[in-house]
């Protein structure tokens, strides 16, 4: 099984959900700032571009040979800034009231 198809037992015969549709279930509020800053001169000497591979939400893409984050799809899990080995990303959360909104916090 792939991380793709990652599902739960779903309870009474519901369908099953895929990952993607968990993460369309995602409750946000969108900011016109971002919360994600690339330092371009660290991220160039990067070779392996972790951060394309890392992020849960495909926040970042590769566009012309330079890192973009789209900070509009990011659940906030740090997971990018952690695993950066030049240190390239500079996350924050993102501004009171914006961002992911957690059930149970």
């Amino acid at each position: 099984m792939t991380p793709e198809t990652i599902i739960h037992a779903a309870p009474h015969g519901k369908k099953k959900l895929t990952l993607e549709d968990k993460l369309y279930l995602v409750k946000t509020k969108k900011d016109n700032i971002s919360h994600i800053t690339i330092e371009h001169k660290k991220c160039t000497r990067c070779q392996n571009k972790v951060c394309l591979r890392v992020c849960p939400a495909n926040t970042y893409e590769e566009r012309d040979g330079k890192i973009e984050a789209a900070y509009e799809n990011c659940l906030e899990c740090g997971s990018c800034k952690v695993a950066c080995p030049e240190g390239a990303i500079k996350w924050e959360n993102p501004r009171g009231g914006f961002g992911v909104t957690f059930l149970n916090g």
